[in-house]
């Protein structure tokens, strides 16, 4: 999942995924995150012509019996609280100004080159980590990662080998993490379909 694209492509995507059998949701409830998304929040979306992600249906509303697979807001502040102080003031600082400057200069070709994302970290991605930085990953990363993880093994065991279409609607950047652990139980793709989230 991305965090903004065009209304067309959240309708289209979350048809599908809460027409499954289960579908494994992300969603912070905490006043930290709603800080720290102000960097996309703030877009201009009506000249953009984008819409922001839309939250999860309620459970009425959809085929699909919803699992909340992330971090329970006390969860996230405890690990938040493990990020140095001078790191988590720079954030709060910093998300504004950014939100800031798209509300003002952003286009959706400069939105599309933040977008790209493959299975395994870039070069540049590699080359521009900083262990100063770990804790930031471990809170917002590697922390709902694991909580994740653990929901959709649950899943898979109480699916006992009976079919079920699970579909996981959560930021594309976790899904690496999914992947690693889907292939190491042994699973594999058989299929991939492209979705346009907006054109440039």
């Amino acid at each position: 999942m991305v965090h903004v694209g065009e209304k067309q492509f959240f309708e289209d995507t979350y048809g599908e995924a809460f027409d499954h059998d289960v579908a494994l949701v992300e969603g912070l409830d905490s006043g930290v995150s709603r800080s720290l998304t102000r960097s996309y929040r703030w877009l201009n979306f009506e000249n953009l012509k984008l819409a922001l992600q839309p939250k999860a249906p309620a459970q009425q509303n959809a085929k699909a019996r919803i699992v909340k697979a992330d971090l329970s807001a006390e969860e996230f502040h405890r690990e938040w609280k493990k990020v140095p102080i001078a790191l988590r003031s720079a954030l709060y600082v910093m998300a504004p100004i950014f939100g800031i400057r798209g509300k003002l200069f952003a286009s959706r070709a400069s939105l599309a080159k933040a977008l790209s994302l493959d299975d395994h970290p870039s070069g540049e991605e590699v080359l521009s980590w900083d262990p100063k930085f770990e804790p930031i990953y471990n809170s917002i990363g590697l922390a709902r990662d694991k909580r994740l993880i653990e929901c959709i093994e649950a899943e898979l065991n109480d699916a006992n080998g009976s079919e079920r279409r699970i579909a996981i609607v959560y930021g594309a950047r976790h899904m690496r993490a999914v992947v690693r652990h889907l292939a190491k139980l042994g699973y594999h793709c058989s299929d991939t379909s492209w979705r346009t989230i907006f054109s440039v």
